[in-house]
């Protein structure tokens, strides 16, 4: 819920404790269009990344937007976004920008965030809260190495390189149960963690980064 927390758990528990296994529901990352997406990147190249989400109102007196219980849109939710990105790139943020659009309320629910990665890459987020629930929630576009592969809504994946490949999702999967037994099969057998700690801390960290890069109106250095 704060950055103070996550650096509790980066000092005493990780630290101290090598053999913990810390997991976090970034479920996206196991999705099989992600899998699609990754197989077609190359490592060694630098990705440009756009994604809107198209996240619906939520009350100001609904407990996700009360800062100590549910910490607000970002916390709550922007963070899987940022996760994917991070994920996708391959490569530690390494400065954060963000604006969020004024309103009376100051929920920080419609906002623009951008992340430069030390490969080289860029990332934009766009949470907007002030739209309509008819348009599907999740549009992303990867574009590297003269492809581009746009995923809408964990439906239907298209990429664009020397010809045209569309992938039919027959079930939307965001990647959820394969988390789980992924996460599941580490224990039983010892394994690391699905995510690897330093991913989950530096996701977490940038997720906090974002509000502060909102609230004084400046780059963040990661």
């Amino acid at each position: 819920m704060s950055e103070e927390e996550l650096e509790i758990i980066n000092s005493k528990f990780i630290i101290q404790n090598s053999k913990l296994r810390i997991m976090v529901g970034y479920n996206r990352r196991f999705a099989p269009a992600i899998a699609n997406i990754k197989s077609e990147l190359s490592d060694d190249l630098p990705k440009a990344i756009n994604y809107r989400i198209n996240a619906g109102t939520i009350p100001k007196e609904h407990w996700v937007q009360d800062k100590e219980i549910g910490g607000g849109r970002i916390i709550g939710e922007v963070c899987h976004f940022i996760d994917l990105c991070i994920f996708i790139a391959g490569s530690p943020v390494e400065s954060i920008s963000a604006e969020e659009m004024e309103t009376s309320d100051s929920l920080m629910d419609t906002i623009n965030i951008n992340l430069k990665f030390t490969n080289g890459g860029i990332a934009s987020i766009s949470y907007f809260s002030n739209g309509d629930k008819s348009l599907p929630k999740e549009y992303l576009e990867v574009f590297s190495g003269g492809k581009v592969m746009i995923l809408d809504d964990f439906k239907e994946l298209k990429i664009y390189g020397s010809k045209l490949k569309t992938i039919k999702i027959k079930k939307q999967d965001k990647g959820h149960a394969a988390e789980i037994n992924m996460f599941i099969n580490s224990l039983k057998n010892g394994l690391p963690s699905p995510i690897p700690f330093r991913d989950l801390y530096l996701s977490s960290l940038v997720t906090f980064k974002a509000i502060e890069a909102i609230k004084t109106r400046t780059v963040i250095k990661i």
